[in-house]
């Protein structure tokens, strides 16, 4: 889901699993988002992310800093973090505990 919050910052809130059968509608979300905008993907509700969502995460990342703008992503469990360190996405993405944090 792509809301944009009062001061225009976009939001994508993810629920559930990022696999192989989910990351191309949520790729496709990602790229609804105006990359020279900020973007702040919520993964505090996704439950697994596989490589697929890594490579999203990173493309629509590539494509924000080329414009000048910003991505950042929200996540606390423990092996989504783990997924996002594995894969070196802390090099190119921020992550933060919270929502408000990341704003």
């Amino acid at each position: 889901m792509l809301d944009t919050l009062p001061q225009g910052d976009l939001v994508v809130r993810v629920d559930g699993e990022l696999d192989m059968a989910t990351t191309p509608s949520f790729a496709e979300t990602l790229a609804r988002a105006d990359p020279a905008r900020r973007l702040v993907v919520d993964l505090t509700a996704c439950t697994f992310l596989d490589s697929s969502a890594v490579r999203a995460l990173t493309v629509r990342a590539q494509a924000a800093t080329e414009v000048g703008g910003s991505m950042s992503l929200v996540a606390s469990d423990d092996g989504i973090l783990r997924t996002l360190e594995i894969a070196g996405t802390e090099t190119l993405l921020p992550v933060h505990p919270t929502l408000e944090a990341a704003l």
